[in-house]
């Protein structure tokens, strides 16, 4: 099961329910970000496969879903902060701890969400107040081949001589943890909340 399935799964969730719609692809706030943004902040050198994003309409916000790992939200007055609560209530993070970040908007903090298992995203969730509308930020735990079975194996023997580059290269992909990716959360934060600022997101 890949890393995204969880996300999936929420959203057809939420779509059945009536809580949410598919919105077209270039409705903000996918259009926030430039490609080689996203490439840069999202992405943060890992393959993203050509894959573009998807925006998905809530009650009282908009969703744009990198399937390589972030998202970004924007949610509208006047009930954002309730609109948002709620989300956060089906996706089950709404206990998590919040951590107050400075610099980020007119106010910030920052959340990690322990997830239920194994098979849930490992998630830097930040939000930022920006005026009367909410910006939402998160990018999604790396989970590295050095963790899984090929690099088990690596660590189990010496390779023979055919693996032995291969080795190397999974041992070195190693898994992020989701404290890691507050300086990454921060930086794309201060961009989409300065392209919220000048008025692209509105």
């Amino acid at each position: 099961m890949t890393a995204t399935m969880p996300r999936v799964l929420l959203a057809t969730a939420l779509t059945l329910s009536g809580w949410v719609k598919l919105a077209a692809a270039q409705s903000n706030p996918c259009g926030l970000l430039t490609s080689a943004e996203s490439v840069k902040h999202i992405a943060r050198g890992r393959p993203t496969y050509n894959q573009t994003p998807d925006a998905i309409q809530l009650k009282g916000g908009l969703l744009c879903e990198y399937p390589y790992g972030g998202q970004i939200g924007l949610w509208a007055p006047p009930n954002a902060e309730q609109n948002l609560e709620a989300f956060l209530k089906i996706w089950k993070a709404d206990k998590a701890k919040r951590h107050p970040v400075s610099g980020v908007g007119d106010k910030a903090w920052i959340m990690f969400p322990v997830p239920e298992d194994e098979y849930k995203d490992r998630t830097a969730y930040l939000v930022a107040t920006v005026g009367q509308q909410l910006v939402t930020v998160a990018l999604f735990a790396h989970d590295g081949a050095a963790d899984g079975p090929i690099g088990q194996h690596c660590r189990k023997e010496p390779p023979v001589p055919s693996e032995k580059e291969d080795c190397k290269k999974v041992l070195s992909d190693t898994s992020e943890t989701q404290e890691s990716l507050q300086p990454a959360v921060i930086e794309l934060a201060m961009l989409v909340v300065a392209k919220v600022r000048s008025g692209k997101g509105s």
